[in-house]
Parts: structure tokens; sequence; C-alpha cells
């Protein structure tokens, strides 16, 4: 197991720290895509790649987070910022520099106000490359109905782009 996750952990969290703020958050998120994995196993294919299994695995994780986000942004008022609030550290955070890092952390606060469909399917495409037929096939949508809530997501957000311009 140790060898796995030695070996996987750096992808998992990179692609975990486009859903988090916080290192804290993030940390969490890969130990629980970790424990997913193991719990997972039995349901593996040895004839999928294993990569592909646990990024799967990594995204929905992701996506159960923004929806408890969304959850906890209706129902509770956020505490103030913290120590362990500190942003992911640099190894992880594909901004290099800190211009780079400030965009990132923009395009996350407008990403944020987004639902956890539209955040997940933006981040993928968008952020991670993902093909929107791949999305569709991870997510159980059809290609037709993937390519329609793209289209909303980026409609919501150039609203959203528009608005903050205009502030």
């Amino acid at each position: 197991m140790e060898i796995l996750v030695g070996r996987h952990q750096a992808a998992v969290a990179r692609l975990l720290w486009r859903f988090v703020r916080t290192k804290a958050d993030l940390d969490d998120l890969v130990q629980e895509t970790f424990l997913r994995m193991v719990r997972g196993l039995p349901g593996w294919r040895a004839q999928q790649p294993f990569s592909h299994w646990l990024l799967r695995i990594a995204t929905n994780t992701g996506r159960d987070y923004f929806r408890r986000q969304s959850v906890r942004r209706r129902w509770m008022v956020e505490p103030n910022a913290t120590e362990s609030d500190a942003p992911a550290p640099e190894a992880i955070d594909p901004a290099g520099d800190p211009a780079a890092r400030a965009a990132a952390n923009e395009v996350k606060a407008l990403l944020a106000q987004l639902s956890p469909d539209e955040r997940t399917l933006l981040t993928l495409h968008h952020l991670e490359g993902w093909g929107l037929a791949q999305i569709a096939a991870q997510f159980g949508w059809t290609l037709t109905a993937t390519k329609l809530r793209a289209w909303r997501a980026r409609g919501r957000l150039r609203t959203l782009l528009q608005t903050n311009e205009s502030s």
C-alpha cells in the first residue's frame, strides 16, 4: 500500500489542489482519496490503468468537497483564517511565481461562486485538460448533456467576471 501511495501521491495532490484553498484541506482530501482507494480496491478492474482509476476517485473526492463547502457556506459563517489555512505548498502549487499564484487564487474565488458540478466540470476541462467525453464518462452524463453543462457553466462564469470587473 505504501508503494501505491508513494507513487501516486503527487499526482493526486496536484489534481486536488484545484479544489481546495488551504493546505489542511488538501491534506485531508489526499488522505480521503487514498482511504477510498483502499476501500474500492476489490472493485478495481486490472484491465484499466490504475492511475486513471485513482484520479477518478480523487475527482469524486474533490467534487464531494465542493458540495460540502456549498452546504457550509449556506448554513455557517466561516471561521477566521488560521495558520493551517496557509496556501498549498509550492511543491504542489502549479503556479511558480507570485503573480501566477495570485491569478490562480482569483480563478478559485470565481469558481467558488459556481455550483459544485459546474466547478468540477470547468476545473477538469479547462484547468486539468480533460476532454468532455472523459468527463461525461466519469460522471455518467451523456456527451451532449456534458457539452450543455459546460456551455452554461462558462456563461455563468462569464457573467461573474463581468460583474466583478464592473464593481
